[in-house]
């Protein structure tokens, strides 16, 4: 292979030439450079929790798991796997590289096969990842099996386009749930996939609580904590739910059903899911992942992890104050403005992490509309949201 060296975090890294490019060919071995704060969240919240093994089951060229070898502060055994031979020969050589090659095991095996080998010799890891092309659902099982106890998995979906509305037949295939094509459907999006891993996990008498999610680039990432056994899984399931958006006025609230009439102005409207309706981190593990990014100077992952913060005081959704202005024909303000005014009058706010541009709050989208020709009348710019 023509193999140029590349840096991650503290790592050093061998990748075939042709991986720099725009989109990153999967022959010799597959190499993506754009998910570099994918690989970083992953170290910070491997660093944040307790946890001596660590499979990464789609490797590669072994970026993730050598990284997690070589920058997480503890002694890790790390676990390697990939069906690609001459990526498991790089991912080996990456880890003498880093001079971690005494911890780290190099296997040319198919994920599936080798997650369920893992469960069946009852040798679990504490934390397995799955980074597959397009949707994780066809690995979740083998993953959450291969998976201790308290152990954690983590999973890619970078089918965006299918968990955020634009293929909703293709979205009710794989992830059994009806997305939303709106202003807030990255957010949607994630808690379809969370949801979809509840349920995979629920018939295996499983549950799992959301530890981080994040929507950046192309690419949704989720992070849970897996629990063995029935009363796990109906604790979780308890969390699933609907979110119901009326396309007519804008409304939007959370159900247990998937109801399709406005309440507001009788509209018709459309319901997603059943997705995730629960929190979509937790909170001790989340300050000790950002607290961990910040320490060990991987600033993007510091980023993400730091726009989490406070998202679950909110409800599972947000709204869009651009969209507002068109429909109220007005000057566009800041969503900062607009976040400052709802405060003023006792409502919570805070800025989408999950989406470009938009306003998580609590007060209802009447509220959301007042503040917004507030705003407009005063043309305030307003701070940070």
């Amino acid at each position: 292979m023509d193999l140029v060296r590349t840096e991650e975090g503290r790592t050093k890294l061998l990748v075939p030439r042709g991986s720099l490019a725009p989109v990153p060919p999967t022959v010799p071995a597959f190499f993506n450079p754009a998910a570099s704060t994918n690989r970083s969240v992953s170290v910070a919240v491997t660093e944040a929790t307790s946890g001596a093994t660590f499979c990464d089951a789609l490797a590669g060229v072994g970026a993730r798991g050598v990284r997690v070898a070589t920058e997480v502060g503890r002694s890790m055994e790390v676990f390697m796997a990939d069906v690609n031979g001459d990526a498991v020969r790089l991912a080996a050589r990456n880890a003498r590289l880093n001079r971690v090659g005494g911890r780290c095991e190099a296997l040319h095996a198919e994920a599936n096969s080798y997650l369920y080998s893992r469960y069946g010799r009852d040798e679990r890891f504490e934390y397995v990842d799955v980074d597959p092309f397009g949707t994780p659902v066809p690995f979740v099982q083998g993953a959450l099996r291969a998976t201790r106890d308290g152990g954690i998995a983590s999973f890619t979906a970078t089918d965006t386009a299918v968990l955020c509305g634009v293929h909703p037949r293709v979205a009710e295939r794989r992830y059994g749930a009806a997305p939303l094509n709106n202003r807030f459907h990255h957010e949607t999006g994630l808690r379809v996939l969370l949801n979809a891993i509840r349920r995979e996990a629920a018939s295996l008498d499983m549950g799992v609580r959301p530890l981080a999610a994040h929507s950046t680039r192309h690419y949704m990432r989720v992070y849970v904590r897996v629990g063995v056994g029935p009363a796990k899984a109906e604790e979780a399931r308890a969390h699933e739910g609907y979110v119901v958006w009326c396309p007519g006025c804008g409304e939007v609230r959370s159900e247990g059903t998937p109801e399709r009439r406005c309440e507001t102005c009788g509209g018709k409207a459309k319901a997603a899911g059943p997705l995730w309706a629960g929190g979509v981190t937790d909170g001790g593990d989340l300050e000790g992942a950002l607290a961990a990014a910040e320490r060990l100077g991987l600033a993007e992952a510091a980023k993400v992890l730091h726009s989490l913060v406070g998202v679950d005081g909110f409800p599972p959704w947000s709204f869009s104050v651009e969209e507002v202005c068109s429909e109220l024909r007005i000057p566009s303000v800041s969503d900062a403005a607009v976040a400052e005014r709802l405060r003023s009058r006792g409502w919570r706010a805070m800025r989408q992490p999950f989406e470009k541009t938009g306003l998580k709050t609590d007060a209802a989208r009447g509220e959301v509309v007042e503040a917004v020709r507030e705003a407009a009348g005063t043309g305030g710019a307003g701070r940070p949201a």
